[in-house]
């Protein structure tokens, strides 16, 4: 039950926007709030940073996409509801193109979705660093490899990608050293070899 209810909550996004839209009062205050956080993910994206700690970034998109449905549902003031119904239709195609690997991922895999897997750290001085494997694909993995801005709770992504198809569940190998350049991650299993890092 409890994963079910992980899984759902970005499915919720739609209904409970709209209740809020309209019949919550306050909604200038909320909109000053709402700017400052569209402000902020803005950036936080555009320079590749998120948080160290995952959960935070689930949270951060399922606020960035209820502001956005909030937003959208004040349309409804339009005098052209023909218009509105079309554009809801392309927005509701969007957003579930947008959560097709969330979807597809499935109630028991909510746990994953909303705080992806630590699979390796590394301490190189006082540089901490992180590889983490999401598991939004059927029958892949996404490996990011980031690294920890100070002692602050936020990190930068260093590279990332996706494994092959049917890799899913193989067992990796994580490998971890110190070139010129920087830290350098090899990521293995009996028949594959990916390596990622500074530099590379």
């Amino acid at each position: 039950m409890a994963k079910l209810l992980l899984w759902i909550v970005p499915l919720l996004i739609i209904p409970v926007s709209y209740v809020l839209c309209r019949y919550v009062p306050l909604r200038k205050a909320r909109y000053y709030v709402y700017a400052a956080v569209l402000i902020a993910a803005f950036f936080l994206n555009l320079f590749l940073i998120s948080f160290w700690n995952e959960l935070f970034d689930t949270v951060e998109f399922i606020l960035v996409n209820f502001i956005c449905a909030e937003f959208f549902w004040n349309l409804l003031r339009m005098k052209k509801r023909r218009f509105f119904r079309a554009l809801f239709i392309i927005a509701l195609c969007a957003y579930g193109f947008e959560l097709r690997h969330w979807i597809i991922a499935g109630p028991n895999n909510a746990q994953e979705l909303w705080k992806p897997v630590t699979a390796g750290v590394y301490q190189c001085g006082d540089i901490q660093y992180a590889v983490r494997e999401h598991g939004l694909f059927p029958s892949a993995r996404l490996l990011v490899l980031s690294r920890r801005i100070g002692r602050l709770p936020f990190e930068k992504t260093i590279g990332a990608f996706r494994t092959p198809e049917g890799f899913k569940y193989a067992d990796f190998t994580y490998s971890w050293s110190t070139t010129c350049q920087g830290v350098r991650l090899d990521i293995s299993t009996a028949d594959y070899r990916r390596t990622m890092g500074e530099g590379f």
